[in-house]
């Protein structure tokens, strides 16, 4: 679902912001699913079954070849206004759907994302991460000094998680910090508490 059209009908309890901090080659044959993408996939699935908003996010690739300490935002790219296209295409997000760049790593200062954000109604923040890295932890350390709950899906990743015991490892290490400044939450009981799941 889009997200612009969502914001049209109203706010918002809660937006999935899918987080894909690894951008990596594309694999150069199939490749199955971990069980982490599975699960993401299936969340992801179900949310937007639900009706519910999710927006992706990605680093700005040209400030990760040529960091830039500058103060100006980059801008929400929707697909559908003609954005860049993706190298994978096992990978979200599908053209109609909102893709943020941001080159400093909190989601909430970043000035599209927070308009976006304002015009939701401030709904509580699930972030779904790859490498659960400094994008997810900054937004979560954001939203904590805010007062602003916010969940991180601790059992899943992104659709397009290219799986290995080093990034996996990366993930486990990340969460015991990350429940300092958000809730834990599996994809399960999202799944529940959100899409009516089982």
């Amino acid at each position: 679902m889009n997200c612009s059209s969502f914001a049209r009908g109203g706010p918002a309890r809660a937006l999935l912001v899918c987080v894909t901090e690894s951008l990596r080659e594309p694999p150069s044959g199939p490749l199955a699913a971990s069980a982490l993408e599975a699960a993401g996939s299936k969340l992801l699935g179900r949310w937007e079954n639900a009706d519910w908003p999710a927006v992706f996010v990605e680093p700005d690739p040209a400030f990760r070849l040529t960091p830039s300490y500058s103060m100006s935002d980059s801008v929400a790219v929707g697909r559908e206004r003609g954005g860049p296209a993706r190298p994978d295409p096992r990978r979200r997000p599908k053209p109609d759907d909102f893709l943020f760049q941001p080159r400093r790593p909190s989601l909430l200062r970043h000035g599209g994302f927070a308009r976006l954000f304002e015009t939701l109604g401030g709904p509580l923040l699930i972030l779904l991460g790859d490498e659960l890295g400094e994008i997810v932890l900054q937004t979560a350390i954001d939203g904590f000094l805010a007062s602003h709950p916010i969940i991180v899906v601790k059992d899943a990743a992104p659709p397009g998680f290219m799986s290995s015991a080093e990034a996996e490892a990366a993930r486990l290490s990340a969460l015991p910090l990350l429940s300092c400044f958000a809730r834990l939450m599996s994809a399960a009981e999202l799944m529940r508490d959100w899409t009516g799941a089982d």
